[in-house]
């Protein structure tokens, strides 16, 4: 999903008024967290129009069912370019529409990551978000030894030391709503 070697900040845009600021950045990705499907094609075509590929999280927008008619719009009438959720037979679905899918995972207690390393095989993913942030840096590298893939940290990133050791760390990028952040540049490694 990330085929560069470089690190990704990717602004997670729940206001719609910041938009185009995420669209002026370099990122190559858009994640729009609090979009509705009233909106969303005219969105992900203005993102597109910017240079930029679109993420949605199928779970939170705005009017869109969970049936298979729903995920191909996705696809065939939003043109989003990739979608996250945190269910893999949902995820499953969406990707045999062929659009690149993150699988979010929330490292709530031991029994939940437990279970999610099990079930990790289920859907071939492009992406892992491991959130939040704090325990992706911890469980990294739990998951990238039965899960070889691209990883991105989330939840509760919102200064610029925590960007630096999700960096430092391994990890292929962050998703942030922080919009101090958009533009930040980890050091170390």
């Amino acid at each position: 999903m990330f085929e560069d070697d470089a690190f990704h900040v990717i602004p997670s845009v729940r206001n719609i008024k910041y938009l185009d600021y995420a669209l002026k950045l370099n990122e190559e990705w858009v994640l729009l967290s609090s979009i509705h499907i009233g909106n969303l094609k005219e969105t992900v075509l203005r993102c597109h129009k910017a240079g930029k590929k679109v993420l949605v999280n199928h779970e939170i927008v705005g009017g869109l069912g969970t049936d298979k008619m729903s995920f191909k719009l996705l696809k065939q009438l939003y043109a989003v370019d990739g979608v996250m959720g945190s269910g893999s037979s949902k995820l499953a679905v969406l990707k045999k529409e062929g659009l690149q899918i993150i699988r979010r995972i929330a490292l709530i207690d031991s029994l939940a990551i437990e279970q999610t390393l099990k079930s990790l095989q289920d859907v071939k993913c492009d992406a892992i978000e491991l959130r939040p942030g704090y325990y992706a840096i911890k469980y990294l590298d739990k998951f990238q030894k039965l899960y070889p893939c691209c990883y991105v940290a989330g939840g509760f990133v919102d200064t610029e030391k925590m960007v630096d050791e999700i960096y430092q760390s391994g990890f292929s990028g962050v998703m942030t709503s922080c919009k101090k952040l958009w533009d930040y540049k980890p050091k170390g490694k």
